[in-house]
This record gives C-alpha cells, structure tokens and sequence, in this order.
C-alpha cells in the first residue's frame, strides 16, 4: 500500500514505472492499453527527463523554453509513444521535462492535451513523485526489493512486479476501468 500519498489524486490514471530500461514498462502499458481500449478511450503518455534530439514524425503541442515540451504522435512506430497507437490508444504522447517542472508539464498537458479527463496509462519514473494515480506499478530487479534499493517506489506502487517475469494476465486481470476511473482487485 501506499504510505505517503502525494496530495493530488487522480482516478483516470494508471502509472507505470520502473528501475530502469528494459524491465517492461512498455511491454506492460501496451498491454493495458490494448486490453481497455477495447472499453473506454485510453491516452497513452510517456515522461522523459532526458531532451531527445530526434522526435520523429511526432507533432510539437508546446514547448515551453528550458521547462517542457510535449509532442503528439499521429502514427505508430517503434518507440514508446508510437507502441501505444499501435495498441489501441486513442491518443499518444511524449513529454520532456526534468522534475523541476514536471508538475507545470503535467497541469498543461492535463488541461490542454486530455481536457476530457480521459483515461491515461502513463510511462513515468517520476510522476509518482507529484501525483497519486487510482494505480501505480512499479517494476523493479527484484534484487532491488531484497537489497531495499528504491525503496521509495516500492513502497508508493499498489503493485510491485519482477523486472520480465511477470504473469501479464494476471496483472491484466486484476485491473479494472469504468467510469470513476481505474481500481485494482486484491
């Protein structure tokens, strides 16, 4: 469970992080999306702290000089933000801000990009920091868990799962959308 809440809450959002690359927070979030699309319109978005010199096909939204920028993606492809249209999201983007203004990020994107309060399963490492999403995973090496490394995140996640090697139906399963938002069983 949770031990310290962030203070904003928001029900429309499912987190997904993790303790580095390559641990499946993508392969997770696609599967989300590809299963809740099927129901309700899902966004997909992805936070980056780092600037990516080669955004691609994607469409600036706003770029807000040496804070944020977010790009809209109109087509899939092999990153992040392209794997969730491909999936099913009605909607995908990429941001790009470091922590210090991660929260003026989110308040823009929230009020610009997903007016609607749609539902958004979002690839962040830091997001959790600001915000308490209806549901946080976090996947970690599980020698992080035994070793009480990110501890932080391990302890703010409602799920913590084994960096690939975990059972996606299973998780798929006891995860639940409808109108007030994402619940998780158990």
């Amino acid at each position: 469970m949770k031990s310290e809440p962030a203070s904003r809450y928001f029900r429309n959002y499912l987190l997904v992080s993790g303790s580095g690359k390559k641990v499946g927070k993508t392969y997770l979030a696609t599967a989300l999306i590809r299963k809740f699309s099927l129901q309700f319109p899902v966004t997909g978005l992805k936070i980056s702290p780092h600037i990516h010199d080669d955004p691609g096909d994607a469409v600036l939204i706003t770029h807000e000089e040496n804070r944020f920028r977010i790009y809209r993606e109109y087509a899939p492809h092999r990153k992040n933000s392209g794997q969730y249209l491909e999936a099913g999201a009605s909607k995908a983007f990429f941001m790009e801000t470091g922590d210090e203004n991660l929260a003026e990020a989110f308040d823009y994107f929230n009020r610009c990009c997903n007016p609607e309060n749609s539902a958004v399963i979002c690839e962040s490492g830091a997001l959790g920091s600001i915000i308490r999403p209806a549901i946080h995973i976090h996947i970690t090496d599980m020698r992080e868990v035994r070793s009480g490394k990110n501890l932080v995140w391990q302890k703010k996640a409602d799920l913590v799962l084994p960096a690939r090697d975990f059972d996606t139906e299973k998780v798929l399963n006891s995860i639940s959308l409808h109108d007030q938002g994402w619940t998780l069983s158990g």
